[in-house]
Order: structure tokens, then C-alpha cells, then sequence
């Protein structure tokens, strides 16, 4: 069973300089006396963490494990193995692309990063994080650069009951252009839980598409923050693709806070098993012509639970605005769930909003047309399947990534498998 010792006895390992050892201090005090989120909150309702009580969670060895093999990613490329850096394969200077440890720890003051720390808000996960995230990842693009190919985080999992606090810093400075992908996997067999935050600064007319790629453990829990601020005509196009965890649960703030910035934000979720995923969305337009269009597809087969949660707010004199939302579900078992809960609200004039949500089932009328050309039944579903999401992966073909990602995102795929009896 976790306890506060626990916690206390994981920030104790940490070599942090005496400037942020206090912060850290203050911010697990912080989340000690909160706790872990629960039902009472809002946007907790459908999610428990209580397991995570019982668990005998503890931070993770110190050195990590041996490296196990890397999978070839077509990119820049730093690996994270129970949130220690253990592999860089990358021409970018660390200057531009290496821990945030050494970012924020060296004497130069221009190696603080801009407005870290100051994007994630105070929730207790993201204060747990605060206090104990170990190394980091920091990328910051100067003015006018534009990255030739895509960065990669990759953080890895091994260690059974490891409690995992990968925290990222993006900073793109003006006119800047970048193609970044976070990646978390694990032993397929082993309990853990990572709890990552990761924050994004966009300037004027900076450009960062991310991919944000969850294929944890089927028995691990995943509770993740994306917190993004956009400066004047920036761009910022996020897919989101959650493909394990027992528990999965990712929130992404956006902020749209200058004029003409524009988000596009696609995502797909498969809650397969047992498995509980949630999205939680919180689109804020602080500026006139601020434009955000969201695409997210849900697959649930077996006992599986989906949450699309997505609240757009248009704020005072952001005239102008245009924000679009659309939450296109499919159940693929009687037994299986998902809710889907747009949101809009509107304080200005002038906007152009909208917001659509459907939970359904597949068209039998397709799948028996398919049948009778000669195309079998597991064949015909997997097809309609990848139609299905294909619509929310539109950034694959603009980052080129789609010949990289397609093959696990199929294996990921609901198969039809008998179901569970009930119980």
C-alpha cells in the first residue's frame, strides 16, 4: 500500500539544486494534503484511482534496467527508461533538444526556459509531478528554424510498480516549425504508473504538430496533462491516439491567447477489456479570430469504458472565433460504454461554434455487403474499423509518419474475440 513515506522517500533521491529543492518541497506538500483526485471532482466522475492506494508503488531503481532494444523511429530520437535518459540519437545540440534538468539547472540564464512551470496549473497530479519528475525532456526551435525531421521522446516502463514522472518543455520561438512525437510504452506485463505533464509555449506564427502516442502496459495507469499557450498566428495540431493501459486518462488545456492563433486537434481512443480511457479536452479562445477544430473517433468493445469530454469556452471580446467539435463513437459489445459530453460556452459576439457527438454501433448493412464479395468477417470489421478512425489521422500523412504508426495502431484494433461471460 502507497503511503506518504512513499512519495517523501522518492523526492529524497532526487539531486535537484537548492533553488528548486523548496519548490518541489512545497508542491508534494502540496498534493499530500489534496490527495489523489476522486468522484467529488467534476471531471473524476466516471474514473477511480483508488488502486492506486493499494498498490505497492515506489520509485524506480536508480540506475534504470539495461536498455532493451530500440525500435528504428524516423527521427531525432531521446529514450527515457523509467524517467532517466538512457539513449540520444540526434544531430540537434542539446541546446535546442536534451533534458530539462540541464535546461533549467545550468548557470547561463538563458537556459531557463521561457514560462515553464507556469502552464500546468495546480491539480494535485500535476503538483506530484512538480515534486518529483526526475530528468526531463526539453525542445526549444530558435526563431525561424525549421526541423528537417521529427523529435521522439520515447518513455519506457520496465520495473513493476514503478510510479513514473516524465515531464516535457516545448518553447517555440518565432516562426518556428517542428514535428514532435511522445511515445510511452512498458513491459507488457507489469503494473505502473506514469503521470506525465508536459507544457508548450508557441510564439507568433511558430507551427508544432504533435503526436502524443499512449501504449502502455494492459496492466498500467496513465494520467497525463498537455498544457499548450498560443502566441499571435501560431498553429498548433495535436493528434492524440490512446492504444493501452488499464487505465488511461490524458487532459489537454489549450489556450488560443493572441489573435488569429488556430488548433486542430484529432484524436483516437480504443477501450478494449476492461480498460477505462477518458479525454478530457479544454479549448479556451482568449483572442478575436482564434480558429480550433476537433476530430476525435472512440472505439469500446468488451467491457471497455470511452470518455470524450470537450469544453470550448469563447471568452469576452474574442470576436470572431471559430471553434468546431465533432465526438463520433462506436460500441462494439453490449457490454461495453462510452460517454460523450461536448461542451460550449460563449461570451462573445460575432463566432462561428458548433459541436456534434454520436455513440453507435457497426452498419450491418456494410458488413453483410463486404461479406457477400468474398471478404471475411474479421476481414470486413477490421476494414470498417480502420474507415472509422482514418478519419481523425489526417496528420499522418502531413508529418509522414503513417507508414511508421499504421501497423500498431491495427494491432491495437478490437478483433472481435469471444467476450467475457458475465460475471
Amino acid at each position: 500500500m502507497i503511503t506518504p513515506t512513499a512519495y517523501r522517500e522518492a523526492l529524497s533521491r532526487i539531486d535537484a539544486p537548492g533553488k528548486f529543492a523548496a519548490a518541489r518541497q512545497s508542491a508534494l506538500e502540496k498534493f499530500l494534503q489534496a490527495g489523489l483526485p476522486d468522484s467529488h471532482l467534476e471531471d473524476w466522475r466516471y474514473i477511480s484511482l483508488e488502486h492506486l492506494e493499494r498498490m505497492p508503488l515506489h520509485a524506480p531503481a536508480d540506475p534504470p534496467l539495461a536498455l532493451p532494444a530500440l525500435e528504428d523511429y524516423p527521427g531525432a530520437v531521446l529514450a527515457y527508461l523509467d524517467d532517466r535518459l538512457v539513449w540520444r540519437d540526434t544531430t540537434l545540440p542539446a541546446t535546442m533538444l536534451g533534458t530539462l534538468a540541464d535546461a533549467i539547472g545550468g548557470a547561463a540564464a538563458t537556459s531557463t526556459p521561457v514560462a515553464f512551470g507556469s502552464l500546468a496549473g495546480n491539480a494535485s497530479l500535476t503538483q506530484l509531478n512538480a515534486a518529483l519528475w526526475r530528468e526531463g525532456a526539453c525542445l526549444r526551435v530558435p526563431a525561424g528554424e525549421r526541423l528537417r525531421q521529427p523529435v521522439f521522446l520515447r518513455f519506457a516502463a520496465a520495473e513493476a510498480d514503478a510510479m513514473l514522472y516524465p515531464r516535457v518543455f516545448v518553447h517555440m520561438a518565432v516562426g518556428s516549425d517542428a514535428i514532435l512525437v511522445e511515445h510511452f510504452v512498458g513491459d507488457p506485463d507489469i503494473e505502473y504508473w506514469q503521470n506525465p505533464v508536459t507544457e508548450i509555449v508557441l510564439e507568433a506564427g511558430a507551427r508544432l504538430t504533435h503526436l502524443r502516442i499512449i501504449e502502455d502496459s494492459k496492466l498500467a495507469t496513465h494520467t497525463g496533462l498537455t498544457a499548450v499557450h498560443q502566441a499571435s498566428d501560431s498553429s498548433y495540431r495535436a493528434l492524440n491516439l490512446t492504444l493501452g493501459g488499464q487505465v488511461a486518462r490524458h487532459e489537454l488545456n489549450l489556450v488560443l491567447g493572441e489573435s488569429g492563433a488556430e488548433a486542430r486537434l484529432d484524436g483516437v481512443f480504443i477501450a478494449a477489456g476492461r480498460s477505462r480511457t477518458e479525454q478530457h479536452l479544454r479549448i479556451t479562445h482568449q483572442a478575436p479570430r482564434g480558429n480550433s477544430r476537433t476530430l476525435y473517433r472512440g472505439l469500446a468493445d468488451a467491457r471497455g469504458r470511452g470518455v470524450f469530454d470537450g469544453r470550448v469556452e469563447v471568452r469576452p471580446h474574442a470576436d470572431a472565433s471559430d471553434a468546431q467539435q465533432s465526438s463520433r463513437n462506436l460500441l462494439l459489445s453490449p457490454h461495453a460504454e462510452i460517454d460523450a459530453k461536448p461542451q460550449l460556452e460563449i461570451y462573445a459576439d460575432d463566432v462561428r461554434c458548433s459541436h456534434a457527438a454520436t455513440v453507435g454501433s457497426l452498419d450491418e448493412d456494410a458488413l453483410f455487403y463486404l461479406s457477400s464479395r468474398g471478404i471475411d468477417a474479421d476481414t470486413a470489421r477490421r476494414l470498417l474499423l480502420e474507415a472509422f478512425i482514418d478519419e481523425a489521422l489526417g496528420l499522418l500523412d502531413d508529418t509522414g509518419l503513417r507508414d511508421w504508426l499504421m501497423p500498431r495502431l491495427r494491432a491495437s484494433l478490437p478483433r472481435g474475440q469471444a467476450m467475457e461471460p458475465l460475471s
